[in-house]
């Protein structure tokens, strides 16, 4: 084990002398590189310089929302070695309109010979801690770690969804010629990938929030190796800028593309698009095949010179390109999962009252008064309604079953609450999910249905 330096007002107490977990120093740089290079060598010994580059930004170009606060380091105090490191990245999601406070856990490297000993797990306890000073709802990761489920993590919903096609089987050209181009996006632009953003989010329950700070971040804080470097391209007709796309993975690591069958790879290389919108009034219809034949085509986006056969839009489970393109789309690599932590669920619950309470109006249960009874199994919860109104959101201490109105697992419930399946669709595969009285079955479907999510994360 090992003693922990006061980070974030804390000062545990120490354990033994060796290792020493702490926040990172700005005279930490090339050590971090060196380890984050290294720990994360690829199978054939490649060194993993677009992960170096990403730690190298953090202190050259720094990030809108992330400090030396939310990023710990492990020193072997024998050596002076930087064995291991994890950190945190905060950001603001918007729940249907609600603003969450969310940070997601990215960037964690440990060194081969000091794996096994805790330190993962120890950083993000104090990491976790900090989140909850910050007030932050939700901690979500991406990635299926080892420590995931002691810390309460649990895959929630959809994270990256994908479907692609051959830009050979793209339609033609018409006779006039493309109907939009796309240029690299500017400063300039952030007004309109503000509004394109905030049209997105009609469509779709849950997204990621980015301010004027932010946009400029995503065009030009990043450098060109940096790992999650992603490209924001503008699509102009000729009355001017009508969307924009989001060319790379957008924040999710897919390198080489995942299997799209079992046991056959996606041909490589394809154009690979994380997010694409365009303005009320714009054709999806003829643009999306248009920009398409434009990116596969090369020479028009610096860095994308050679023809490519394929493409991949990684918009989610639905989107607008998916609907135009239909059937050439023959490529549905599997998802990948959200991980997220709600450790009180009650104050999420009283955070999106106001999106509960719109859900009722309209419906049989408009003005409904009483309360919803929620056994999760380890605990309850309690909603009080008056005349359509949540006055109550709050633990139930004298939780059952048999006293429920309904009862279900923590995980399922969160997929509830995140949209990301119906009560319909949980219960047959789920035994453990029981809806028992009629207030249950009034109110669960009315409360979560089923909604799309579209999360570019900030990382």
């Amino acid at each position: 084990m090992f003693p922990s330096s006061a980070i974030d007002g804390l000062d545990p107490e120490p354990e033994s002398d060796d290792l020493f977990v702490r926040q990172v120093e700005r005279r930490d740089r090339d050590a971090l590189i060196a380890l984050f290079t290294e720990a994360h060598t690829a199978p054939d010994g490649t060194p993993a310089t677009s992960v170096g580059w990403w730690v190298q930004d953090l202190f050259g170009r720094p990030h809108p929302t992330v400090s030396f606060s939310e990023m710990l380091v492990a020193e072997d105090l024998r050596t002076g070695a930087l064995v291991s490191s994890l950190m945190m990245i905060p950001q603001t999601w918007c729940y249907d309109g609600v603003p969450l406070k969310v940070n997601c856990l990215e960037l964690g490297a440990t060194r081969p010979e000091y794996r096994r000993r805790g330190l993962m797990s120890r950083q993000l306890e104090l990491l976790l801690e900090g989140s909850a000073r910050r007030g932050e709802l939700i901690q979500a990761q991406t990635d299926i770690l080892y420590f995931q489920r002691g810390f309460g993590y649990l895959p929630v919903m959809t994270q990256r969804a994908g479907r692609g096609g051959h830009a050979r089987e793209l339609p033609p050209v018409p006779s006039g010629g493309e109907p939009v181009r796309v240029r690299p996006g500017s400063a300039a632009d952030i007004p309109l990938l503000t509004e394109l953003d905030d049209r997105m989010r009609r469509r779709v329950l849950l997204s990621c929030l980015r301010d004027e700070a932010q946009w400029t971040y995503e065009l030009s804080g990043r450098s060109p190796g940096h790992m999650m470097r992603s490209e924001i391209l503008i699509v102009e007709s000729s009355t001017g800028p009508v969307g924009y796309l989001l060319l790379g993975y957008g924040g999710i690591p897919s390198h080489p593309i995942p299997h799209w069958l079992p046991g056959l790879e996606c041909p490589e290389p394809v154009v690979s698009v994380a997010g694409f919108e365009l303005l009320s009034g714009v054709s999806w219809w003829e643009v999306v095949p248009s920009v398409l034949r434009q990116l596969t085509a090369g020479g028009e986006i610096e860095g994308h010179d050679k023809p490519m056969d394929g493409y991949m839009l990684w918009l989610g489970t639905q989107h607008p390109a998916y609907d135009v393109l239909s059937d050439l789309l023959v490529r549905n690599p599997p998802h990948i999962g959200w991980f997220l932590r709600v450790p009180d669920k009650a104050a999420l619950l009283q955070e999106i009252r106001p999106v509960l309470e719109q859900r009722l109006i309209g419906t049989a249960a408009e003005s409904f008064t009483g309360e919803l009874r929620i056994h999760l199994y380890h605990h309850g919860l309690s909603l009080r309604f008056e005349a359509g109104k949540l006055f109550g959101i709050g633990p139930w201490p004298a939780h059952s079953r048999r006293g429920s109105d309904a009862s279900l697992p923590e995980q399922m419930f969160l997929q509830l609450i995140f949209g990301h399946a119906t009560w319909d669709e949980l219960a047959p595969a789920f035994p453990d999910c029981r809806l028992q009285t009629r207030t249950a079955r009034l109110l669960l479907p009315l409360l979560f249905p089923r909604g799309t999510s579209s999360i570019w994360p900030l990382i």
